[in-house]
C-alpha cells in the first residue's frame, strides 16, 4: 500500500527530473551557441571567455546528469518502497535531494545569467 507522503514525494521527484532534463537541453543549446560564437571571433579575450563557459557547461552538465540519474533511481526506489545509499550521493533521501535541487537551480541560474551577459 502506498503512503500519501510517498506519492507526493514521487510526484515532486518526477517534476524535478523534468526540470533537470529541461536544464540539460538548455545547456546543450547554450553550448551550441557558444560554439557558433567561437567560430566567428578568435581574439584572445573572446577565446578565454569561450573556454570559461565551455568548462562551466561541462561541469554543470555532469552535475545535471548525476542528479537526473539519482532522481531516476530515487523514483524507482520510492515506487518499490526501498531506501538505499548510492555511492556518496543520497538516494531516496528527500531532504537531501531537495537541497541538491535548490543548489542546482541556483548555480544554473547564475551560469545562465552570466552567459546571457556575455552574449550581449
Amino acid at each position: 500500500m502506498e503512503i500519501p507522503t510517498q506519492t507526493n514525494d514521487l510526484q515532486q521527484i518526477n517534476s524535478w527530473k523534468s526540470d533537470v532534463d529541461a536544464v540539460r537541453q538548455e545547456m546543450r543549446a547554450m553550448r551550441s551557441r557558444l560554439e557558433e560564437m567561437a567560430h566567428k571571433k578568435t581574439d584572445a579575450e573572446m577565446l578565454a571567455h569561450v573556454e570559461h563557459f565551455q568548462n562551466q557547461f561541462i561541469c554543470q552538465l555532469e552535475v545535471a546528469d548525476e542528479l537526473y540519474h539519482d532522481l531516476k533511481q530515487t523514483a524507482k526506489k520510492l515506487s518499490n518502497n526501498v531506501y538505499v545509499i548510492h555511492d556518496d550521493r543520497p538516494v531516496a533521501d528527500y531532504p537531501a535531494l531537495h537541497d541538491r535541487m535548490e543548489t542546482f537551480h541556483k548555480l544554473y541560474g547564475e551560469l545562465k545569467n552570466e552567459f546571457e551577459q556575455f552574449v550581449k
